[in-house]
């Protein structure tokens, strides 16, 4: 069952990733991806891959709205 729960996080944190690079705005990006923003700032805090993951895709989300 774990395995499951990994596969749907794995793929939740993909999914917001790429969408924080759209809309480099956490809550916005969170409603659309349907992932909680207790979610979000759990996964930073937990798996620093995701976190730099995460700023890395803030950062490119905020020069694509900059240009």
């Amino acid at each position: 069952m774990d395995d499951t729960i990994e596969k749907r996080q794995s793929k939740s944190k993909t999914l917001l990733l790429e969408q924080l690079k759209k809309t480099p705005i956490v809550q916005i990006a969170c409603e659309k991806t349907a992932v909680g923003r207790a979610s979000y700032y759990r996964w930073r805090k937990e798996d620093p891959v995701f976190a730099q993951r995460s700023d890395e895709a803030l950062s490119e989300g905020n020069l694509f709205v900059n240009d």
